[in-house]
């Protein structure tokens, strides 16, 4: 891409997973962060010295100038919809950082308000451009496993421990992060599965608030049905060691994709995230042979990759593989997962 044709691009809010997607920027020859924006001016201050950007005193500042592109949000869910509509408003391209929002409602107006101003809108399902979730797809779509029967999943981490009151996946209702563990880690597979499996249309959940001190379900267990009839598992908590697997059975072989996510500190855990792939593995079980067979997989850089689409949508006006109604898709089992907790009854996924 020619220098002129660099889409430039101001990114809101700088907590932890903010330098993850910088250092994505920075890696990306279609895009330039020219400006950033938090609340905090000392964080603001450093962030923009560290990745040579300007920075911004304001939202609103950074959405007045004319020469920004686009706006990566990396800000807490409560606050999507608020920040997307208004960059909408001012022509603004938008990237969103999963999940699209915490309620149904908020997920629509975003969409509604880029569509209106003819702006992409792209959500950080990252995990899905993962080399062992790819290859999933690739196998499935191929008949590897012939006809799908289930699918098991887990996506578990014990930072539920360190959470602390400043932070918003601290409070387990709408103005934080409800359901926990499901909405921060688990909404990554429920974009996964509709991926792989299409889509579900009803959820039956049980959630418990067990050992971390925050006011927020610790562990959450949810069964699907998707409209296919394949039936699923999801499981998310805040108190184990690390998990993340998805088992998948097929009539004619089983696929098990297993990440071995490393203990580091959580701000180091999510700059590993580009390297992913080094640490996936994807096994075949097929009918008839006794134990498994490793499959190769590619690896890639998911943040790049995203980051990559992201211009390349602004500058031609393709949809993004994860748009906004995907991310609807996804976050509509998490609510369907929130209703069945709260009644103790299966619930529908309605978007």
């Amino acid at each position: 891409m020619t220098k002129g044709n660099v889409v430039r691009l101001g990114l809101v809010g700088i907590g932890a997973f903010s330098a993850a997607i910088a250092n994505g920027v920075m890696k990306s020859n279609k895009v330039k962060l020219a400006t950033c924006f938090t609340r905090t001016p000392e964080k603001r201050k450093a962030f923009s010295e560290r990745c040579g950007c300007d920075q911004e005193e304001s939202y609103e500042a950074l959405l007045k100038r004319d020469d920004i592109d686009g706006v990566l949000l990396i800000t807490p869910n409560n606050v999507h919809a608020e920040q997307a509509v208004l960059a909408a408003q001012h022509g603004k391209h938008v990237f969103v950082e999963k999940p699209i929002a915490n309620t149904i409602a908020d997920g629509k107006k975003m969409i509604e308000a880029c569509e209106k101003a003819g702006v992409v809108l792209m959500t950080g399902h990252y995990m899905r451009r993962w080399g062992g979730f790819r290859k999933l797809k690739d196998l499935i779509d191929k008949g590897a496993i012939g006809n799908p029967i289930q699918v098991e999943a887990n996506f578990s981490h014990n930072i539920g421990f360190a959470l602390a009151p400043e932070t918003f996946r601290w409070r387990g209702d709408d103005s934080g992060c409800p359901s926990g563990a499901l909405m921060s880690m688990g909404v990554h597979y429920a974009d996964a599965l509709n991926h792989l499996f299409g889509p579900i249309k009803t959820a039956f959940s049980y959630f418990n608030k067990l050992y971390i001190p925050a006011p927020v379900e610790d562990v959450t267990t949810t069964i699907f049905q998707f409209a296919s009839g394949v039936l699923g598992y999801l499981g998310a908590n805040y108190a184990s060691p690390k998990a993340h697997w998805m088992y998948i059975y097929g009539t004619e072989s089983n696929l098990l994709c297993t990440v071995t996510l490393p203990e580091l500190p959580f701000a180091d855990y999510l700059l590993w995230l580009p390297r992913v792939d080094q640490d996936t593995r994807v096994q075949i079980f097929q009918k008839g042979k006794t134990g498994s067979r490793d499959i190769p997989i590619t690896e890639g850089d998911p943040i790049l990759e995203e980051i990559d689409e992201f211009a390349d949508c602004i500058r031609t006006g393709a949809q993004p593989e994860t748009d906004g109604r995907g991310a609807l898709a996804a976050l509509a089992l998490i609510r369907a997962a929130i209703e069945s907790a709260r009644t103790g009854k299966q619930a529908k996924i309605e978007v």
